[in-house]
């Protein structure tokens, strides 16, 4: 039986290892200690650097991953220096007081208008270099995550450390269940899939199938269950895979997992980026159902669960076509229209006799 505790105690863990994007060895090093057989996903989050310290002793950011300075502010933070770590928050950069907090509503809302306070008696640029802090230190958000007793989990960083729990614990009770891995399954954790690298080189040649699983942030007017995993159709960089996307599509319903099918007009995950690298492999993402995508961000654990099901179920599954790591005859090629169920083609009526109301003109005539 699948471990929805599990899944929330290694989601807890994951949460409580900074991993911004190019800060990542120590959730690596805890990643490492799991037998991996599955899938991929990223673990990398978003988060900032140091770009300038001011005078005053306050330091401009700038952000790792792409994510707007709206969903920055208040944002408790720790700030990775060579001397050690150091608390801070993110505010927007106004005169503070009384009489003068309308001003926050007349700053513009962009990285040059933010600032990050240290929680340590600085006042001066020469104050902040006193603490190791430099240009180029990163900047890792706090997750402050929430488990509530009606499934929903809440925090920041869940994309992807809640899809990396759910993989996890796919491994975990494949392995407990001894069950039959119908071929080689590889895992990949990747680290630089904020910034659009991600699987750029990190597909191995005998892998001919890459199945992703990442954060999927839906509107609040669909009125889907939450506990539905999507299985997208395609993203911002074009479609996925027709024959593994139609493979998953049939092993959930055969499983009894909600699912729907959907285009993600603005996603970017780590299937486009070993597209994008040249990588010859079908390619299919399943996401979990999310809301506020790089803000406080929401997801719930029934979603995650049936992540793990139908993680479960490919895993178990034969390959999508057996002869896919080979290179094949025009014959083998797989088709994707039966050209028996083809629609004949609709013939217009000849414009002479529908003037005329004579008999339509012979070829010969």
């Amino acid at each position: 039986m699948i471990d929805a505790d599990r899944i929330k105690k290694t989601l807890l863990d994951l949460l409580a290892i900074p991993s911004p994007c190019g800060f990542t060895d120590d959730i690596v090093r805890y990643l490492g200690e799991d037998d991996a057989r599955a899938v991929v996903a990223h673990v990398d989050t978003i988060g900032a650097m140091v770009r300038y310290i001011r005078d005053d002793g306050r330091l401009l950011v700038a952000p790792i991953g792409h994510w707007s300075s709206r969903l920055a502010e208040g944002a408790r933070v720790s700030i990775f220096s060579e001397q050690g770590i150091y608390r801070g928050c993110l505010l927007p950069t106004i005169d503070w007081g009384v009489s003068h907090d309308q001003e926050v509503e007349r700053v513009p809302q962009d990285w040059e208008h933010l600032e990050l306070r240290i929680e340590e008696p600085v006042f001066s640029a020469d104050d902040v270099r006193a603490l190791g802090i430099e240009i180029g230190d990163f900047i890792a958000l706090d997750s402050h995550p929430e488990i509530l007793d009606n499934g929903y989990i809440i925090g920041r960083n869940l994309d992807n450390k809640a899809g990396t729990a759910a993989v996890l614990e796919a491994i975990r009770h494949l392995t407990e269940e001894q069950a039959a891995i119908s071929h080689e399954t590889y895992v990949f954790f990747t680290n630089t899939e904020t910034i659009g690298s991600g699987m750029g080189s990190a597909v191995l040649p005998e892998v001919s199938e890459l199945l992703t699983v990442d954060f999927e942030s839906r509107k609040a007017v669909e009125k889907s269950p939450f506990m539905r995993v999507t299985l997208a159709s395609g993203d911002a960089s074009g479609p996925y895979d027709y024959h593994l996307t139609a493979h998953l599509k049939k092993l959930a319903e055969q499983q009894g997992i909600p699912l729907q099918r959907k285009l993600l007009k603005a996603f970017h995950s780590d299937t486009a980026s070993a597209l994008i690298a040249g990588h010859d492999v079908r390619t299919a993402v399943i996401a979990y159902a999310g809301d506020a995508s790089h803000s406080v961000e929401r997801t719930h654990i029934d979603s995650l669960t049936n992540i793990v099901r139908l993680l479960q179920a490919y895993a178990c599954s034969e390959p999508t076509f057996s002869n896919d790591p080979e290179v094949t005859t025009v014959s083998d090629f797989p088709r994707q229209i039966d050209s028996n169920s083809l629609p004949l083609p609709t013939l217009a009526p000849d414009t002479a006799s529908v003037i005329t109301g004579k008999k339509p003109r012979s070829d010969d005539s």
